[in-house]
């Protein structure tokens, strides 16, 4: 099974003969599984778009941006810095704010930013069909906004919920931290969440200041690790900065070009083995100094998530008791007050109900005597003759 098959016609000069048809058979087999197993895998992305505004302030909008991520075959892509902001901005009181929610199949929530220069973070994920590919094997819901610049979700993938963070930290201050933290608290019993997040901070500098270990700290003590240390990059991208910006000299040519790591995509040691390769991506689409981090990650087959949402659409649905798994303290207090509900008081029926329903009663009774009587009867004849 292990000697080397040629490389043009896939055949094997030093196998005994009765061997080379099993291993070609074997060969066949196993590129099957692998382009089997290769369905089965999801594209997930991170990126700092600067803004995600239409119009002369910004770029393309929302709509260049899924341009994007049909151009890089993305199913999810997490946005920081969008931008987007209100029609009556108010930073205290997040509503919603004013963006494209579908477009070419893909559906966008986002969170309402500090400013329309700087701030926001979004969500894009497909939900329909494109040309020449089913429909996807994933699913966003629970959706939850942690002021400005946090937003965290589950992604469900095959009957597997897996949680995830979206933050950005702007560069002048550590406000959001606390709203970060809020969201590891939200999945604190549970699975460790995926951190998607702009940090503003190289976390492998040589000499760090005091807002990198603060930062560091905060990661390390909610254990999370970054996954594009563990995979070999491209050789464009050996450096793996996500950050980039051009110094020119006075004719117009590039005479430095600085490099920062600020943009991660984070989670804990125990779920590295759900990422089949991290590799760094510059689509050049939209105007934007960060590339984007683009993830594989191993999903369930889609037989598995259409038996998974099958199973949440059934009705009548089961009464949550304190047995459940899913039974929380909400629940618990929904009971208590449940039970303070007095029962409403039933009406009574009408006679002509009652009077119908006794006669029917009787009128087959009477029917059954009759039978009973005539086979009676049918039997003593029989034994006559």
């Amino acid at each position: 099974m292990t000697l080397p098959a040629h490389p043009c016609n896939r055949e094997f000069p030093y196998a005994p003969p009765q061997q080379q048809r099993r291993l070609q058979d074997f060969l066949s087999q196993q590129s099957t599984q692998n382009k089997l197993a290769k369905a089965f895998d999801e594209s997930f992305a991170f990126q700092n778009v600067r803004t995600a505004r239409s119009g002369p302030d910004g770029d393309g909008g929302v709509y260049s941006i899924i341009d994007m991520v049909i151009k890089t075959k993305v199913n999810t892509l997490n946005v920081a810095s969008t931008s987007l902001t209100a029609l009556d901005f108010d930073p205290y009181a997040q509503g919603h704010c004013v963006h494209t929610r579908l477009y070419k199949g893909y559906r966008v929530v986002a969170t309402v930013a500090n400013s329309k220069h700087q701030g926001g973070v979004a969500v894009i994920w497909r939900v329909e069909a494109n040309k020449g590919q089913g429909k996807p094997n994933i699913d966003i819901e629970s959706f939850q906004r942690h002021g400005p610049n946090c937003l965290s979700y589950h992604y469900l993938h095959g009957g597997e919920r897996q949680p995830v963070i979206v933050a950005n930290l702007l560069p002048d201050t550590l406000a959001d931290l606390h709203h970060v933290h809020a969201a590891f608290d939200r999945f604190k019993n549970r699975c460790p969440p995926i951190l998607c997040a702009d940090l503003n901070v190289d976390l492998h500098s040589p000499v760090p200041d005091l807002r990198t270990r603060q930062v560091a700290d905060f990661l390390a003590a909610n254990d999370m690790e970054d996954m594009l240390t563990h995979f070999h990059s491209r050789r464009r991208f050996r450096h793996q900065k996500t950050w980039y910006q051009k110094r020119y000299n006075a004719d117009g040519t590039i005479r430095t070009i600085l490099r920062s790591r600020t943009d991660y995509i984070m989670t804990s040691p125990t779920l590295r083995h759900y990422f089949k390769n991290v590799q760094l991506v510059d689509p050049r689409i939209i105007n934007t100094d960060h590339y984007m981090i683009k993830a594989i990650i191993k999903t369930a087959p889609r037989k598995a998530q259409r038996k998974y949402l099958q199973g949440r659409k059934k009705f009548p649905l089961p009464p949550i008791t304190p047995n459940s798994p899913t039974f929380t303290p909400a629940d618990q207090l929904f009971m208590e007050l449940k039970s303070y509900v007095p029962r409403p008081k039933q009406r009574p029926p009408h006679l002509w109900v009652d009077w119908l329903s006794t006669h029917t009663k009787q009128l087959t009774r009477k029917r059954s005597q009759l039978a009973k009587s005539n086979t009676h009867k049918k039997d003593n004849r029989l034994e006559l003759r």
